[in-house]
């Protein structure tokens, strides 16, 4: 009934601008929505973009990390080996001392070797 109070005391233009007045709220408001839409749409593909570059990040550092581990096994069983080299270096080096003393000894402790080196 309020409606038709108000319709009554209307003229007719008065109806055509509440149309207009309606329809350039509708538009508004539908470009408002398509705005948001676009905008959850790019926050939508920022989020997919990050969440690959993510993943892509992640199996980049386990591949790194599975690489360095191999490295580091590999550099510790270089190191065994470098030191069972030593040793081994160390042991030679000792046998050969051992060697060269018994010479010397066999050569001043022994007259006749003399002898035959001064020959």
């Amino acid at each position: 009934m309020a409606r038709e109070r108000r319709t009554r005391g209307e003229r007719p233009g008065d109806l055509r601008q509440e149309i207009h007045r309606v329809r350039i709220a509708r538009n508004h408001l539908k470009d408002v929505c398509r705005e948001k839409t676009a905008m959850n749409k790019k926050i939508r593909d920022r989020n997919v973009e990050l969440s690959e570059s993510r993943d892509k990040w992640k199996n980049k550092s386990k591949e790194l990390e599975n690489q360095l581990r191999a490295t580091q096994e590999e550099m510790g069983r270089e190191r065994i080996r470098a030191d069972q080299e030593r040793e081994r270096a160390d042991k030679l080096q000792g046998e050969i001392e051992t060697i060269l003393k018994k010479k010397s000894r066999t050569y001043a402790f022994n007259p006749s070797s003399w002898e035959k080196s001064s020959s």
